[in-house]
């Protein structure tokens, strides 16, 4: 008995997916994901080379994506997004683990880059918000119109879009972002007496780490209450107004900032500044542009885990942070769902049935292909070129005091002497 409970947690922990089997029908996911492995990989590496906190930085944006996807599946009211199959899955097939390492690709990445702009702290958080935006925008445009997740249909907090995308997906990433650097930071000017990046020991920096990467989620879905819920859930503004206020609000408060900025945050551009991060970005928007001109989305096929199809009368509660209570549908109408990304054309009429989850969606043409590649290069190129900014025209990367580099030179030495 034993035995089958630890080989069914084991088959729900953790699944895989034959590759040849998601290239023949979802080749677009099949290439995002193995680009992100790349990309995270990109990630690691800069932090190991860079030592001190940039280390405890990457791992702590993994903690933060475990938290924030493993209580997205289980918290009813923000159950509404399901992503798809992937070669691994993790937790009943919910998480893919490229999404794991989506968090280091997008915080970790914002975080460095925004650093050398050497904004105030009071500042900094909220264009850490606004750099990872810039790092979504395509991505989302690109990733639900190629099915690599599918939305709720009529969940209020995900019904307005723009290209199919929730217009509080890019309200979350800020809020949650800049909440993120907060404690990161945060909780080390309290604890810590070392400079901005050196580590301040292991016990410390591990203890501001666990702080960071639980508290972040909730702090930044405390960032919704003072705009997002009254304005949309008490007044019924549309998300879209809730959200461009939002973005507004960070942007003014980084562009004040960084009217008087300090003399290492202008800085002439060096050979050396293209490097691993540089590149990074460089990929990440040059993928989106290429599979948004080259992809038929009327291909894919995605067979796997989404909103469960049953009555179309049958209505759930979704409770607010203000205690407002909203309705949506408890299940996918298939007969009467308005998420023009998908539809079944391609099963033969075979459709899903009542109380089916697990079941193949098809995609949708592209309305209008000149629109979305013009689009998506837009948000694009406006990425690269601010990023451009932040990494060879702004300073240079913060490094290690001379103190923290010759004891990180002096432990790898030792380890070394010891492999020897």
């Amino acid at each position: 008995m034993d035995n089958f409970l630890a080989s069914d947690f084991r088959k729900w922990l953790i699944a895989t997916r034959d590759p040849a089997e998601i290239w023949e029908q979802h080749r677009s996911f099949l290439i995002i994901e193995v680009i992100f492995y790349f990309l995270a990989l990109l990630t690691f590496k800069h932090a190991m080379c860079s030592g001190g906190r940039y280390r405890y930085l990457w791992f702590t944006t993994i903690l933060h994506g475990c938290v924030v996807e493993s209580l997205s599946y289980f918290l009813p009211d923000i159950d509404n997004f399901w992503h798809a199959q992937s070669m691994v899955m993790l937790l009943g097939k919910r998480l893919p683990l490229h999404i794991v390492l989506f968090y280091p690709v997008f915080i970790y990445t914002a975080f460095v880059s925004v650093s050398r702009m050497r904004l105030k702290a009071w500042a900094e958080p909220f264009a850490v918000g606004l750099a990872v935006v810039l790092l979504d925008v395509p991505f989302d445009i690109v990733g639900i119109k190629l099915l690599f997740w599918t939305w709720h249909d009529t969940d209020p907090n995900v019904y307005d879009r723009m290209y199919w995308v929730p217009w509080t997906s890019y309200y979350f990433h800020a809020a949650f972002a800049s909440a993120f650097a907060v404690l990161f930071f945060g909780t080390r000017r309290v604890l810590c007496s070392s400079p901005r990046f050196d580590s301040d020991g292991f016990i410390k920096e591990t203890l501001c780490s666990l702080v960071t990467g639980l508290l972040a989620m909730p702090l930044g879905v405390l960032l919704f209450l003072p705009l997002y819920h009254p304005l949309h859930d008490m007044l019924g503004i549309h998300t879209e107004v809730c959200v461009l206020l939002f973005l507004s609000i960070y942007f003014i408060i980084v562009w004040t900032a960084d009217r008087h900025p300090e003399k290492e945050a202008r800085t002439t551009p060096s050979k050396g500044w293209f490097d691993v991060i540089s590149l990074h970005v460089f990929i990440h928007f040059i993928t989106y542009i290429t599979l948004i001109s080259v992809e038929d989305p009327q291909t894919i096929q995605s067979t796997g885990l989404h909103e469960t199809i049953g009555p179309c009368d049958e209505m759930s509660a979704t409770h607010t942070a203000f205690g407002s209570v909203l309705e949506k549908r408890k299940y996918l109408c298939a007969s009467n769902y308005s998420e023009g990304y998908f539809d079944f054309h391609c099963l033969s009429g075979s459709a899903p049935k009542s109380g089916d989850s697990w079941y193949t969606i098809c995609g949708t043409a592209l309305p209008n292909r000149i629109e979305y590649i013009i689009v998506v290069t837009a948000f694009s190129l406006l990425g690269l070129i601010v990023y451009m900014q932040m990494l060879a025209h702004s300073g240079n990367q913060i490094k290690l005091s001379r103190a923290a580099d010759s004891k990180q030179h002096q432990t790898t030495g030792a380890m070394r002497k010891k492999k020897d």
